[in-house]
Formats: structure tokens, C-alpha cells, sequence
């Protein structure tokens, strides 16, 4: 794929451009061991909320781990439909996500939601301001506008 753009290009096509070039990937470990990545690509960046697709692993079925993580570790599962295997929980103190330096991200923690035959969200909270002014500055720039 080229990442030339044309001379012609609108401004707001340049900016989602650089955005998806400059996109980072985290890594999301459960109790220790890594499960998967995501791009966090949304945001409600006043809220401190991140939230993306998770990629997962060597992983055949995300709906059995998280299901049973959490009845092992007394999560609270907000809704679980066994016959769609769909799962949404509260946050869950043993998921943890990683920077690519390799720092672990600061917040309120993750919470998972998803559906065996789509796809698993992340929606992670608690983050300040300052963090998502540094580390996810594309998310500030498309909601409060560009400098």
C-alpha cells in the first residue's frame, strides 16, 4: 500500500492518512499472558475513554476464556447469552494493556464486550487527560480539532 497522497487531496483525507500511518498497537494480557493486541481506534476522548477491536492470539474461543476468567475471578458479567456466545463484563482487574514501550497503561482498567461470531471490543477507562493528550494525541486532535 502507498502512503503517497495526492497534491489534490482535502485536507481532513491527508490528516486520517497520517493517523492510520502513525496508529500504534497494544498488547492486552490476561493474568500474565498475552491474549491479543488492539489499535485503539475510537475514542470518547472527554470521558477518558479508549476502546478498539481486539486481535486475538491463538485463541479458538475469546467468549469461553473471558466467561471463565470471570466466574473464576468473582467478575461481574453484565450480560451472557450462551446461545449467540456473546459476553459483555465489567472491568477486569487481571487484563492488563501494555504501551509498545512496554509500560503498562494507567486507568480505571478493561472491560470486554463481544460476540464469538464478530468481533471483541475493549473498552478501557480512566484515562487522564494528560495521557490521552500524549499517548492517543490523534484521538484529542479529531474531537477538539488540530493546533
Amino acid at each position: 500500500m502507498s502512503c503517497r497522497i495526492s497534491r489534490k487531496a482535502p485536507a481532513d483525507v491527508i490528516a486520517k492518512t497520517v493517523v492510520l500511518h502513525l496508529r500504534k498497537t497494544y498488547r492486552i494480557e490476561l493474568n500474565g499472558v498475552k491474549i491479543g493486541t488492539t489499535d485503539f481506534e475510537f475514542a470518547d476522548t472527554p470521558m477518558g475513554v479508549i476502546h478498539g477491536k481486539i486481535n486475538f492470539e491463538n485463541k479458538e474461543s475469546p467468549y469461553e476464556l473471558f466467561k471463565s476468567h470471570c466466574k473464576k475471578y468473582n467478575v461481574v458479567i453484565n450480560q451472557d447469552d450462551k446461545e449467540f456466545k456473546f459476553i459483555d463484563t465489567q472491568v477486569i482487574p487481571e487484563l492488563k494493556v501494555y504501551l509498545e514501550n512496554g509500560t503498562e497503561l494507567n486507568g480505571w482498567g478493561g472491560a470486554i464486550t463481544g460476540m464469538e461470531k464478530d468481533d471483541f471490543e475493549i473498552q478501557y477507562g480512566g484515562i487522564t487527560s494528560e495521557l490521552m493528550q500524549s499517548e492517543f494525541k490523534h484521538h484529542c486532535d479529531e474531537y477538539y480539532g488540530t493546533e
